[in-house]
């Protein structure tokens, strides 16, 4: 009882005095507990602090320092800024490419046209080796059934000379294949160019009015 007493008396103690200097901290620590005086600070270390006058008006507000979540939150809020900024400046390097490229949205269409032609052209190439390997492929498989009537073994060189027909062949047709990609790729890079191109040139002659 006598102990209870006096922590009592050296609370009032401590309110006095804070009143006397002018300022009283008040806070509420992480179990719900309220702290007076002084040392409020130092027990709520992760609480909000509350400052009043001797008269017990609230003159002033300390924030609670953040969380760890909260801090984590902060840095990829800053990333997600800095991600995005960098994003900006490559988009507007690009517009800025863009514009000094072409004069008008026709040019765009001229150079798509052209690569395109370029691209079937080379398709066109590979479909007259894929013929002259065709060709010669079945020329060497009738060589090779040849060779096996009555029982024979076909030849080494045969088997061999096949093999790579059939290799090549396999390459020119994945090679064609690439290429409509390709072209397919082109088709879907200028269309974005261009609807880009248009949205940049509409927003200078709204400018310009």
């Amino acid at each position: 009882m006598i102990h209870k007493t006096l922590s009592l008396l050296l609370l009032a103690l401590g309110l006095c005095t804070a009143a006397e200097a002018g300022s009283i901290k008040k806070c509420q620590d992480a179990k719900g507990r309220w702290h007076y005086g002084d040392r409020a600070a130092e027990l709520c270390d992760q609480s909000k602090i509350i400052e009043m006058s001797g008269s017990g008006t609230k003159t002033g507000e300390i924030a609670a320092p953040p969380t760890e979540g909260e801090l984590a939150e902060r840095e990829r809020q800053k990333a997600e800024a800095k991600r995005q900024r960098k994003l900006e400046e490559e988009q507007a390097r690009r517009d800025a490419l863009l514009l000094s490229t072409y004069g008008h949205e026709n040019d765009i269409l001229y150079v798509r046209d052209r690569k395109l032609e370029q691209t079937e052209s080379s398709i066109s190439a590979s479909k007259e080796t894929l013929k002259s390997l065709r060709a010669t492929l079945e020329r060497l498989e009738k060589q090779a059934a040849q060779e096996q009537r009555g029982g024979r073994a076909v030849a080494a060189d045969t088997n061999t000379n096949i093999e790579r027909s059939k290799a090549q062949i396999d390459r020119h047709e994945a090679a064609i294949a690439a290429k409509r990609q390709e072209q397919e790729n082109l088709k879907v890079q200028y269309e974005a160019e261009l609807k880009r191109y248009r949205e940049l040139k509409q927003k200078q002659v709204k400018r310009g009015g």
